[in-house]
């Protein structure tokens, strides 16, 4: 195993289990959220009023991000840390400046914004919802610092620190629901304010480990900044033409019954735990490597790890589409119902979530193939390739929602998610020429049968095997365990019968990994 991949799959293992810790923790507070307010109008408010700030000023922060760590390593390389560090500091001030003037704006107009986008919410729901965006605006001030942070971070080779922001925010917003009897859902949107503020503080001490200095430099002017701005720009089209989606998935969700967004959104955590996990850990360490590779003309390096990073979503997401569409109303059950999360709210959740799992390889491969382009600073294709495949988004959502309500929603979002890839694979052989999809689709076949082979195993464990308990929450997540210890164990043995030399790089980088957990725990 070469250097490159030690390095790379070290960090990718160890940002994924990093991730698992802050999506488990991002995951309770859902579980907290859920028994607290059910699918109830004001969690749907609180919802709604993120959209805007969270969904749409979200993606030109996180855009800057994208365009950061490039920019970054190329001052390192030609003027040095020093003057690096000087443009670390005048991006923070601009964004933070520029998110201030945006939240000011957006906390006046709130009520006019409120009363376009939800035409569907009645008067009192429109009232509430814009008081909640006017609390919850103010947090993308500290959402673009974090994002800053974050590509300094990761363009210094500390990629798990980015992932763990996620605990202190997750335990801000599970106090706050604590507080439900005494400022209501009021308590939450002021708790996802600090929690990003939250995030800033904890990356501090890190990000001055690795160089970082504060200095007061307000002169905006500076060759970087404006390259950062130019590619920012396709970055930022496209990702918020992409996230349009959520905003016709909830403005078409908001005529239908009530508790429909929150089933959306409840199943749409679900699916950043499961896919998010493996596509966003690859997708950040693959990021500046794949970058470093280009920049220094080792093309087939570049391809190399770009086949081994997808084949490797599909040896994982394939029998995790087939897992959760068969086990989504058990795991449901087992994670949100109890409180005010009721066998409704279950039902309309579980049935969002089987369609949006069909999408979990689409999701996770568009992801990794738009980093792919952005490492090599083509900004423009991503963007393209979007709008287009937004577009049929909002055509499929518009013709699904009729036939099955917000289930087509989520199925209109699983199916765009491959026509993304299909686009996306299209342009970039063009750019780098041919890459041998060949083995892809081998490994795919037989990721799909080795699923199969899953299936029948847990449809068996279902019906010949049931334990029971005094408590039903304990009963049904002993099941669901066995359940799933089945389904993993005949997958593991079927793909490995199979012979995917994936398999070998997974269990390769898995003792890496334990070997590096059993070197800190001796120290």
């Amino acid at each position: 195993m070469s250097d490159n991949t030690k390095r790379i799959t070290k960090a990718t293992f160890l940002v994924i289990m990093a991730t698992i810790l802050s999506k488990l923790f991002g995951f309770f507070r859902e579980v907290v959220l859920g028994a607290f307010y059910g699918t109830s109008y004001k969690l749907d408010s609180l919802i709604a009023a993120q959209l805007l700030p969270g969904v749409f000023f979200a993606s030109i922060l996180a855009s800057f991000s994208t365009t950061f760590i490039p920019i970054y390593n190329e001052i390192v390389v030609k003027e040095g840390r020093q003057r690096a560090n000087r443009f670390v500091n005048k991006a923070l001030f601009l964004i933070v400046a520029s998110a201030l003037f945006i939240a000011i704006i957006g906390f006046i107009f709130s009520p006019f914004i409120v009363d376009i986008i939800f035409k569907g919410f009645d008067l009192p729901k429109k009232q509430l919802t814009s008081q909640l965006m006017r609390i919850t605006f103010f947090y993308i001030i500290f959402l673009g610092a974090n994002y800053i942070f974050q590509g300094f971070l990761q363009s210094n080779e500390n990629f798990v620190i980015p992932v763990l922001v996620g605990l202190p925010f997750n335990a801000i917003i599970i106090l706050s629901a604590f507080l439900k009897d005494l400022f209501d859902i009021y308590a939450v949107a002021i708790a996802f304010v600090l929690g990003y503020l939250s995030m800033v503080i904890f990356q501090i001490p890190f990000a001055k480990k690795k160089g970082f200095k504060w200095e007061l430099n307000f002169n905006i002017n500076d060759e970087y900044l404006q390259k950062m701005f130019k590619l920012v720009l396709p970055v930022f089209i496209g990702s918020s033409v992409m996230s349009l989606n959520s905003f016709v998935d909830r403005y078409l969700a908001s005529y239908l019954q009530e508790g429909s967004i929150s089933a959306l959104n409840y199943a749409d955590k679900l699916n950043g735990l499961v896919y998010g996990i493996f596509s966003a850990s690859i997708s950040a360490v693959i990021y500046p490597y794949l970058s470093r590779f280009f920049s220094s003309s080792q093309q087939e390096e570049f391809k190399k790890y770009l086949i081994l990073s997808i084949n490797s979503l599909i040896l994982i997401m394939i029998p995790i589409t087939f897992g959760v569409f068969i086990l989504s109303n058990e795991i449901v059950q087992v994670v949100y119902e109890r409180g005010a999360f009721n066998k409704k709210s279950t039902y309309l959740t579980s049935g969002a979530l089987m369609f949006f799992s069909l999408g979990y390889l689409g999701y996770a491969v568009r992801d990794i193939l738009s980093r792919t382009f952005y490492s090599i600073q083509d900004t423009l294709t991503p963007m393209k390739n979007g709008i287009f495949a937004v577009a049929v988004n909002i055509i499929l959502n518009v013709i699904l929602v009729k036939f099955l309500q917000h289930r087509g929603l989520a199925l209109g979002t699983s199916i765009v998610a491959y026509v993304s890839v299909f686009l996306l694979l299209k342009s970039l052989i063009k750019r780098i020429g041919k890459i041998d999809l060949k083995n892809s689709l081998i490994v795919l076949l037989k990721a799909i049968f080795a699923s199969v082979c899953m299936l029948i195993a847990i449809i068996l464990a279902k019906r010949f095997v049931y334990i029971t308990t005094p408590h039903l929450f304990l009963t049904r997540t002993i099941n669901l365990a066995i359940q799933i210890f089945c389904g993993v164990i005949s997958y593991s043995i079927v793909i490995y019968l199979l012979k995917v030399n994936e398999v070998k790089w997974l269990f390769e980088n898995s003792k890496l990994v334990l070997s590096k957990f059993r070197d800190l725990v001796a120290k």
